[in-house]
């Protein structure tokens, strides 16, 4: 009789209930030892312990566990400290938080397998009784003292701030309290009834609003050092210990004891974590002396103890050298022999990598005949019978031999793809919403197409069991942290970054200086005013209500604008002008696309099952708006008439993909592709992406360059004649007489601005007959993009790339120790270093300086005064891995994309504006190693105020935040102003980009027929106290985004939609709040009746219409008629209403009545 897959498992099971236990497993490939853990955990009573040799095997390891097993929340991850041992550095709060839920977890018995890497384990955690002490629990309708939570979440590591968006912050306002804990994917919001919790929900950290109720929360420390007072109280004298023994001078001892003191937490503090709690536990302790220690690869495991015990030594000694306090290394960190010692003892389930036939060991060993997926790819290879029919035939060998077959993917939309690529092959198919575990026990005799995050399958004989991952069919793949489109829509310029001082734009009156906003009282009304100042002192003070009419002036950075005179007819006159010029570039720009319109150029086929492989075989999730741009594109190459689509993107945002897609459709019909480029290392890198990317298909690439000797050139141009080759790279040298096609019918232009007028002459010619495609790094506001559609094909791709912005950014003094070690890191795993030192006259000294503190390093120099040659001779090698540093000045080639390359250092970067700073970090974290990005400054004393505050802007970067946003205006200004010409780019600066671009719109408009609807902003002097109050949204910032918002809403639903906003944020409104929705309901109203001004006297309303107003005069006559001792009408289109109740409830009401009847 033939065992089943569960008769595997109990043996396996059996012999790991007795202590002191050995079982060693043989045989298992790729996945495989995830499943069979998955299958195991219901077996045995205790956690799983899994160690793991390195952090990307054990992150691995986790996803794959928790795809097997189902049941997420009971598969925890403890990662390791994404830092080096004593660095100024904290580790990231997401690490922090699958930590301490880890922990808690163990401690609440809800785990079931915990994956680990070594260096993890050899780490000491907070005492179990610590934990479980300062842990705080809240239930709905329990009594919670919410003056003493505050408190308590301080000394736990939290910080306050004015709005929740990032772990480990809390915001309080009157009986709302909002927390963002570590261990949770989204913040909580707490609603209190005096001292009783009335409500607890979760809720979205962009748009604020409220997800789900909760019934109970556990509030965890943010940190791993807890700042109690007896903790604070013990640390100082430890302290002082320390410092003794060490020699530290007592000046740092003090500002650290200090820091402390005050809650605060610098940088590295929780590698001092056992002066503050002495006694750390190990993760053992939480698991308990019954769970099975699993080691995954334990020749590996050796390796990484070895190695991270040198590191260790190294890392103390650079402390030592830098007279950095560091605690005593073993009471943070076991030992290697102690680290033996715990995976050498009590139940344990080896997963050697390789184990010999021969070998015997100690305990049981296991042999199973498992197979990973390798030979899939090799067998994926392109014929004239399509690319997967060899997958095809496995699959139905599979299916024959009834084995339980299922394919998994990262995404819905993949598994859809991948459900249309092999269903034309008559394979019985399923996209399956069951999770695994379910799956293996339905046997349908179908393939089963999942969603899941694993990377890659096996082939268990014994169990019947095949599992192939995507991307062993169609190459690795990288996933994106994609953006909300709520996220999205913040990228755009916000109030919410407004603080005094800076400059507005008042579309009447003109550029002046934000001075706050107001509270004031006038006549007997309350309400809040913005105040602008303009030239020679002179005051506005804006109502809320008109909030709209003002945007923030967004211009070039460091160029201050002109501020205008307060009635003058300077503003009057520059909107004219730049309304002018913008009239003359829209109807050039209209002309040529009409013109293009009428030709007629070669429509190529709908996307078919080869284009369908082709894409399928993308190494990443392709983000939606890069998506867009490729359905854009092929669109445009479908349709008869020529294409001249501009895609823009920064680096590394995708826009290549863009253009292979496009290249691969016209090679597939038979046409040639021209790449051309402005720089010969742009060729090159193009060259190797496009030859990596075509290597299945029977595709001839070809470049030309001064690479090139003049016989090869001789040849390639024979070839592109003769229409041999099908795709030709290449810099203007393409642009030449000499180059002649066979049939071309794409041509793609990079970064066409950096291209001379003749060439661009030259392109003109091409722009007629074939397709052409213009890629742009340069980002482009979308306000402008959606002010041109219609007068220009643009797609927008601005999702950033893998993990852009999880760069580690540092701010130190220049330190020859901290540029050492910061090399070194980057070198031991292999990778390459950016050094900018923007000063070509020092750029000698520099490299002789670097040379001497770091020999290790192969140095290269690279500048602009360089010989062209020279330069192109340094990036090259660069680009090879022949050198490991570049020195140079910022000419880093901003095409320039060399994943290996996760190590930034910028020198002076005081001297550096905030969008240089964040356009130079972008060179870096291209890949999926983590980025460093280090700011040296002469000292904190030596730099401006304003240059301290970008570089903490930037060190604070880690998502897309306020840092990002103002970092992007100056790079979109760049951007316009490539896309719109020079004459163009000083218009914008004159009346700010925001402006710019909604005057943009209404010329083009115009300029196309449309019909320009009469728009008014009506004032409203209703004597109506109508804002929010500050003891209600304390936050002013936060207080003009809400009146922004009102006053943009364009319907009755909005109005109410914020409401709900407010109520579910700030708690219950205050009355001057509810006047102030019901006056922005009204503002709605008034504006579709095109009234200029309401007013109340005291004893009567006073409408103001404008010479357009819908309202027909038999409308008003007959009111008039009807109550002549109510209305009366004026000549200047005024209408009275006398009022019987003039209570600021009457006022409203007799307003709204009036509106009702014009109806």
């Amino acid at each position: 009789m033939t065992a089943t897959p569960q008769d595997h498992i109990k043996q396996l099971a059996a012999p790991l209930r007795a202590e002191d236990s050995l079982v060693t497993v043989a045989g298992l490939k790729g996945s495989a030892p995830a499943y069979l853990l998955a299958r195991l955990i219901p077996e045995l009573s205790s956690p799983l312990l899994v160690v793991t040799p390195d952090p990307e095997s054990a992150e691995e390891l986790w996803r794959e566990l928790c795809f097997y097993d189902g049941n997420t929340e009971g598969i925890l991850h403890f990662p390791a400290w994404d830092t080096t041992p004593f660095e100024s550095a904290a580790p990231h709060a997401d690490i922090t938080g699958q930590r301490l839920n880890a922990l808690f977890r163990l401690m609440d018995g809800r785990a079931r397998a915990v994956v680990t890497p070594i260096a993890a384990l050899a780490q000491r955690v907070l005492p179990r009784q610590t934990l479980g002490e300062v842990s705080h629990y809240l239930v709905v309708g329990e009594e919670a003292e919410r003056e003493t939570l505050l408190g308590k979440l301080v000394k736990l590591g939290y910080s306050h701030v004015p709005l929740v968006e990032d772990r480990g912050t809390f915001a309080s306002r009157g009986g709302i309290l909002d927390i963002f804990p570590p261990d949770l994917p989204e913040p909580v919001r707490i609603e209190f009834f005096g001292d009783f919790v009335d409500t607890i929900r979760t809720f979205d950290p962009v748009s604020q609003r409220s997800l789900r109720p909760l019934s109970e929360l556990v509030l965890l420390p943010s940190r791993e050092v807890i700042l109690t007072d007896e903790v604070v109280k013990s640390f100082a004298t430890r302290l002082k210990k320390r410092c003794e023994d060490q020699d530290i001078p007592t000046i740092r001892r003090r500002e650290l004891a200090e820091q402390v003191q005050n809650a605060i937490y610098p940088p590295g503090i929780e590698y001092l974590q056992p002066l503050f709690h002495p006694g750390l536990a190990t993760l053992l302790d939480y698991t308990g002396p019954t769970t099975v220690r699993v080691l995954l690869d334990p020749e590996g495991i050796d390796a990484a103890i070895a190695r991270n015990d040198d590191e260790l030594a190294s890392a103390v000694e650079r402390a030592q050298e830098n007279d950095t306090v560091t605690c005593n290394p073993p009471d943070l960190f076991l030992a290697p022999d102690e680290l033996d010692t715990m995976l050498a003892s009590g139940r344990r389930l080896l997963f050697p990598s390789l184990l010999l036939d021969e070998e015997k060991g100690e305990g049981t060993i296991h042999r199973f005949t498992v197979a990973d997926n390798a030979d899939l790819k090799l067998d994926i290879t392109p014929d004239s019978e399509g690319v997967l029919k060899p997958l095809v035939a496995r699959l139905h060998d599979w299916l024959a031999e009834r084995q339980r077959v299922v394919m998994v993917c990262h995404q819905r939309g993949q598994a859809q793809r991948l459900y249309e690529l092999l269903a034309p092959y008559g394979l019985p198919l399923d996209i399956s919403e069951r999770p695994f575990h379910r799956e293996l026990q339905h046997r349908d005799g179908k393939v089963a197409i999942l969603v899941g995050d694993i990377s890659r399958g096996f082939r268990f004989r014994e169990d019947g069991v095949a599992v192939i991952a995507e991307e062993e069919i169609f190459g690795r793949r990288v996933k994106r942290r994609g953006l909300s489109e709520a996220r999205k829509k913040q990228l755009l310029t916000s109030l919410a970054e407004l603080k005094p001082g800076d400059h507005m734009v008042h579309i009447d009156f003109g550029v002046g200086m934000y001075r706050g906003l107001q509270h004031l009282t006038l006549g007997d009304v309350e309400g809040d005013f913005l105040l602008l100042e303009y030239a020679g002192s002179d005051k506005l003070y804006l109502p809320v209500d008109r909030i709209n009419l003002v945007q923030r002036y967004v211009g070039a950075e460091g160029i201050e604008p002109h501020v205008d005179k307060l009635g003058g007819t300077g503003w009057e006159k520059t909107k004219a002008r730049a309304r002018a010029a913008m009239q003359e570039m829209a109807e050039e720009l209209l002309k040529i696309y009409a013109a293009r319109q009428l030709q007629e150029g070669h429509a190529f086929g709908p996307r078919d099952e080869l284009y369908r492989e082709f894409e399928a075989a993308f190494a990443f999730e392709e983000t939606p708006d890069q998506q867009t741009a490729i359905d854009d594109v092929l669109a445009d190459m479908e349709s008869k008439r020529p294409m001249d689509r501009l895609v823009c993107g920064d680096v590394g945002y995708g826009k290549t993909e863009v253009a292979m897609r496009g290249a691969f459709k016209a090679v597939m019909e038979g046409k040639q592709v021209a790449i051309l480029v402005p720089t010969t290392i742009l060729a090159q890198q193009h060259m190797e992406t496009f030859t990596a990317r075509f290597k299945s298909y029977p595709v001839k690439i070809e470049m030309l360059s001064r690479f090139r000797s003049p016989k090869e050139q001789k040849d390639i141009l024979t070839g592109v004649k003769k229409g041999d080759v099908d795709i030709i790279i290449g810099t203007h040298r393409l642009l030449q007489k000499d180059v002649e096609f066979r049939d071309l019918g794409l041509l793609i232009v990079d970064e066409e601005q950096r291209f001379g007028v003749t060439h661009k002459e030259r392109l003109k010619k091409y722009r007629a007959v074939v397709d052409i495609m213009t890629l742009t790094a340069t980002p482009i506001p979308r306000t402008l993009y959606m002010s041109l559609m219609g007068i220009r094909d643009l797609s927008i791709i601005d999702t950033p790339p893998v993990d852009r912005l999880a760069i580690k950014t540092f701010v130190a003094r220049f330190n020859d120790e901290v540029i050492r070690e910061a090399v070194l890191r980057e070198l031991r795993r292999g990778g390459q270093v950016f050094f900018v030192h923007n000063r070509v006259q020092s750029i000698g000294a520099m490299a002789e300086h670097l040379r001497r503190i770091v020999p290790e390093a192969r140095i290269a120099v690279g500048h602009g005064q360089m010989d062209e040659k020279e330069l192109e001779k340094v990036m090259l090698g660069f680009m090879h891995g022949e050198t490991n540093l570049l020195l140079s000045t910022t000419i880093i080639e901003s095409g320039l994309d060399i994943p290996t390359a996760n190590t930034l250092i910028v020198n002076r970067a005081d001297s550096f504006g905030l969008a240089q700073l964040y356009q130079l970090r972008g060179r870096v974290g291209r890949s999926r190693q983590r980025a460093y990005a280090y700011f040296l400054i002469p000292g904190e004393g030596a730099i401006s105020s304003d240059a301290r505050e970008r570089l903490r802007i930037l060190q604070e970067l880690t998502e897309l935040g306020a840092g990002f946003r103002i970092a992007t205006h100056d790079l979109e200004l760049r951007g316009a102003g490539d896309l719109l010409g020079a004459r163009q780019s000083g218009n914008i600066a004159a009346v700010g980009f925001e402006l710019y671009t909604e005057l943009m719109e209404e010329t083009i408009r115009q300029l196309k027929g449309e019909e320009l609807v009469e728009k008014v902003e009506p004032e409203l002097k209703l004597r109506i106290p109508a804002f929010i109050p500050e003891d209600y949204v304390r936050d002013p910032n936060q207080r003009l985004v809400i009146y922004k918002k009102l006053t943009q809403a364009s319907s009755r639903d909005d109005i109410a939609e914020m409401k709900g906003e407010l109520d579910d944020r700030f708690g219950k409104l205050p009355l001057a709040a509810v006047y102030l929705l019901e006056v922005m309901e009204l503002r709605l109203q008034l504006k579709a009746f095109l009234v200029r001004e309401v007013e109340f006297d005291g004893k009567r309303l006073i409408f103001a219409f404008h010479q357009k107003t819908p309202v027909s005069p038999d409308t008003i006559i007959g009111l008039i008629r009807r109550h002549p001792k109510t209305y009366q009408f004026t000549p200047d289109y005024r209408l009275m209403v006398e009022l019987a109740d003039t209570s600021f409830e009457g006022v409203l009401e007799a307003a709204r009545n009036l509106l009702k009847s014009l109806t």
